[in-house]
C-alpha cells in the first residue's frame, strides 16, 4: 500500500474539501556585509567564461551569470586561500603578520558535492574580514582562535583525536611513506608545466638550500617543499603554505605560551622571522629558522602536547578546516582542474561549487552533527562530503555521474585522509559513489537513513527536479533537503488533487546567502530548506474525514 492510499477511505462521498496553504517562512536573515572586491591574488575554486556553465557537486549550477565576473585563465585553478601573502609580496606585507581573516579563510571553492561546491576563492570565513578600514595592523597582532561565524553545532562526544596518529618513528614509518602527496610534487623547478614559469624565491641561493623539509603535529614524517614560486599569484605557493602551516600549528594546537614562540601576538615570533628572511634574501636564515620549527613541533608531538589538545577541543575551528581542505586540494585537484570543463553547457551536468564559508552555514541551519547522515547528489570533486566529515564527524556521501571529476575526488579523498592524519584530527566516515544518482542502489538505501541531503538544482531542469521529489518520498520524518531552487512550488496548497504530490510532504524554509558564497558569481542570492514534515497531511485528511462523517 503507498504512502497515500492508507489515508483513502472507500464508501465515503466527500464534501468540499478543506484547502491548507503550505506557508513559505522567510527567515530575518542577517544585514548584509559589505561585500570584498576579489583582488587578483585570491585564488578562485571556480572555472569561469563567457558562455561557460559549472556544475556544484553532483548540481549544476550555471557559469555563465549576469552578476559574475569573467576569470582570467590564470584564475582558473582553485588554490590555497591562505596564499595571499606569499613571497612576491611587498616588503611591508611580508614582515606584517597575517590578519585573523586571513587565518579564517580556506578556499574559494568547494567544488560540486550534492550541490558542486567550491573550495577555492580564498574562502573568506566572513566578508565583514576585510571591511574594517585601517585596522589590519591591530587586527594581526590578535591571535585567531575563534571558530567560523557560522560554526555548526558540536558533539562534546565526538573524538577528535585520530586513531592512526602520533605513533613512534618505529611503528609508523610503513604507514606513512608515500600516503600523501609532497608539496614539491606539484610546485618545483623539475615539474614539466608548473616550472616553466617558476623562479627560485631565494635567487642567489646554491642548490641545497632550494629544498626544505616541514615537520607536522601528527606524524613523523615530513612534507618535502622546494623553496620556488610561480609567476602566476593565483598558483600554490609552497612559502604561504609552510607559513600558513605554523600559524594555525600555534593559533589551535599550542598553548598560549607555546604557541608565541612560533607565532607571537608581539614580535610574530617564527613566523616573523621567516617573513624578515624572504624579505632580505637571507635562505639559511629561512632554512634555521624552520628546523626550529621542526624541532618544536617534535618536541610537543612526543610529549602528547598536541594530542591533549586535539583531545580537549569540542569542535575544529573553521579555520583549520579551511585549511585541511585547502591543502588537500591544492595536491590533487588544482593541478587537474581544466578537466572539470568536458560538459555540456546550460544542461543539468554544468559544474558549479558552493564555497566553505556557505557550506558551514548549511550545515549549522540544517542542524548536522555527528550522529547524523549528510548526502550530497552529484558531490563532484567531493569538496562539500570532506568539508561535513572534517567539520561535523558525520557519516558524509556523496554521488557523481561525471567521470573525470569522480576521479578527482578519489584523489582527493585518499589526500584528505592522509592530512587528516598528518595533522592528528580524525574526521567522520567518507563514502563517495560513482554513477547516476537516480539509479544508484546504494544512494538509494542510504537516503532511507539520510538526515540531511544537499542538491544543487540551480540549472536542473523540471523532469529531473521531479525524479528527485520521487526519490525524497524515501527520506524519513524530519530529514532536510538543502537547495539553491525550491522544490516546493509558491503559494502551495494541500487539496484533495495535490494531496498525492510529494511536495505536500515538505515545509519550506527561504533564507538568503551572502556575496562570495558561490563559484558562479560573487552576488548573493536564495537558497531554501525542505523539511519531511507529513503533520500537514495528517491534518488535511483529518480535517476531510470529520467533515464527512
Amino acid at each position: 500500500m503507498s504512502f497515500f492510499a492508507k489515508f483513502n477511505k472507500t464508501g465515503t462521498t466527500p464534501i468540499t474539501p478543506q484547502k491548507f496553504t503550505v506557508k513559505t517562512i522567510k527567515v530575518a536573515s542577517e544585514p548584509k556585509s559589505k561585500p570584498t572586491e576579489l583582488l587578483p591574488n585570491r585564488s578562485v575554486s571556480a572555472v569561469r567564461g563567457d558562455g561557460e556553465s559549472k556544475r556544484d557537486n553532483g548540481r549544476a549550477t550555471p557559469l555563465h551569470h549576469p552578476s559574475s565576473k569573467r576569470l582570467t585563465s590564470s584564475s582558473r585553478k582553485r588554490k590555497h586561500f591562505e596564499q595571499s601573502k606569499g613571497p612576491s609580496s611587498s616588503a611591508p606585507d611580508l614582515l606584517r603578520p597575517p590578519s585573523p581573516g586571513s587565518l579564517a579563510s580556506s578556499r574559494n571553492r568547494y567544488r560540486h558535492s550534492s550541490s558542486r561546491s567550491p573550495l577555492s576563492l580564498r574562502l573568506e570565513s566572513s566578508d565583514e574580514s576585510s571591511s574594517d578600514g585601517d585596522n589590519t595592523d591591530e587586527r594581526a597582532t590578535k591571535r585567531y582562535k575563534s571558530v567560523s561565524p557560522a560554526a555548526p553545532t558540536q558533539s562534546r562526544n565526538r573524538n577528535l583525536v585520530n586513531p592512526l596518529s602520533f605513533r613512534s618513528i618505529s611503528t609508523s614509518t610503513n604507514l606513512e611513506n608515500s600516503s600523501f602527496v609532497h608539496a614539491d610534487q606539484i610546485a618545483s623547478i623539475g615539474n614539466k608545466t608548473w616550472g616553466k614559469n617558476s623562479t627560485r624565491v631565494f635567487k642567489k641561493s646554491d642548490n641545497k638550500l632550494l629544498d626544505i623539509k616541514l615537520q607536522y603535529p601528527g606524524i613523523s614524517q615530513s612534507e618535502r617543499y622546494q623553496l620556488v614560486q610561480h609567476t602566476d599569484t593565483d598558483e600554490f605557493n609552497p612559502v604561504a603554505d609552510i607559513l600558513t602551516t605554523m600559524e594555525h600549528v600555534a593559533n589551535h594546537l599550542l598553548t598560549d605560551p607555546q604557541a608565541d614562540e612560533i607565532f607571537s601576538e608581539t614580535s610574530g615570533g617564527l613566523v616573523y622571522s621567516l617573513r624578515r628572511a624572504l624579505k632580505n634574501g637571507e635562505s639559511a636564515k629561512f632554512h634555521e629558522g624552520v628546523e626550529k620549527y621542526n624541532r618544536l613541533v617534535r618536541k610537543y608531538r612526543k610529549d602528547g602536547t598536541f594530542k591533549t589538545r586535539i583531545a580537549e577541543m569540542g569542535a575544529l575551528p573553521f579555520s583549520l578546516v579551511e585549511h585541511i581542505l585547502a591543502q588537500t586540494y591544492a595536491r590533487t585537484v588544482a593541478p587537474q582542474v581544466d578537466t572539470l570543463k568536458e560538459y555540456v553547457a546550460f544542461s543539468s551536468t554544468v559544474y558549479g561549487e558552493l564555497l566553505p564559508k556557505f557550506t558551514t552555514k548549511l550545515f549549522k541551519d540544517a542542524d548536522l552533527t555527528m550522529d547524523k547522515v549528510f548526502v550530497d547528489l552529484g558531490s563532484g570533486t567531493g569538496n562539500v562530503v570532506l568539508h561535513a566529515a572534517l567539520e561535523i564527524g558525520c557519516e558524509s556521501w556523496g554521488c557523481e555521474i561525471m567521470p573525470n571529476a569522480i576521479a578527482l575526488a578519489q584523489k582527493q579523498q585518499k589526500e584528505f585522509e592522509a592530512r587528516c592524519k598528518m595533522w592528528g584530527v580524525n574526521p567522520g566516515k567518507v563514502r563517495l559513489e560513482r554513477g547516476d544518482f537516480l539509479e544508484n542502489r546504494r544512494i538509494a538505501d542510504i537516503l532511507k537513513r539520510t538526515d540531511v541531503l544537499l542538491v544543487n538544482n540551480y540549472v536542473f531542469d523540471s523532469s529531473l527536479n521531479q525524479r528527485l521529489l520521487d526519490m525524497f518520498l524515501d527520506l524519513k520524518e524530519g530529514a532536510k533537503v538543502l537547495s539553491l531552487k525550491p522544490f516546493v512550488p509558491a503559494n502551495h496548497v494541500i487539496t484533495s488533487r495535490t494531496a498525492g504530490n510529494p511536495v505536500s510532504r515538505l515545509r519550506l524554509e527561504e533564507k538568503e546567502y551572502f556575496s562570495n558564497s558561490v563559484s558562479w558569481t560573487h552576488a548573493g542570492g536564495k537558497y531554501y530548506i525542505q523539511t519531511v514534515d507529513e503533520s500537514m497531511l495528517r491534518d488535511f485528511y483529518e480535517k476531510e474525514k470529520s467533515q464527512t462523517v
